[in-house]
């Protein structure tokens, strides 16, 4: 009876062990934002921008004068355009830099999906890396108007 209660002891002892290093599996992922690679068709071209994985919901996402960085001499006419029911409330693109501020305009933001384009009229070739995000001028905030720690991704691909 006692090699028993032993044995049953150490089933459950592992059990616990293996279910608790299986934990990371069942956690959250951290919310993104993507800043798809520049696609060109013609001498138009844009680039998404895309949330994944925010618990509440995009409330608003800003990024300062600067956040962007771009090729001037082979980008113009920038414009940033909301999509799924986000709105323009600024933007500035001049020098090789940029920024715009974008809000949701009902009390509920998505969760994943574009948010955004950014248009352009490209004057050249233009590859992923020389348009360039500083995170440290992009905040985003959620429908609680809570900041947002979020992990920044900009691929090198484009998949549908």
């Amino acid at each position: 009876m006692r090699a028993i209660r032993w044995g049953g002891a150490a089933v459950l002892g592992t059990l616990a062990f293996v279910l608790l290093g299986c934990a990371h599996f069942w956690a959250p992922k951290a919310p993104s934002l993507v800043f798809g690679p520049p696609t060109v068709q013609g001498e138009r071209g844009e680039m998404v921008v895309s949330v994944a994985d925010l618990p509440k919901g995009v409330g608003a996402l800003g990024v300062t004068l600067g956040g962007i960085t771009y090729p001037e001499a082979k980008m113009a006419d920038i414009k940033v355009e909301g999509l799924s029911g986000y709105v323009v409330l600024a933007q500035e693109f001049a020098g090789g830099q940029g920024g715009f501020v974008i809000s949701t305009i009902s009390s509920q933001g998505i969760t994943s999906g574009p948010i955004a384009v950014i248009t352009f009229r490209a004057l050249d070739e233009i590859a992923p890396g020389e348009i360039a995000f500083d995170e440290n001028k992009i905040a985003l905030i959620d429908v609680d108007n809570e900041p947002v720690d979020f992990d920044l991704a900009q691929p090198t691909y484009y998949a549908r």
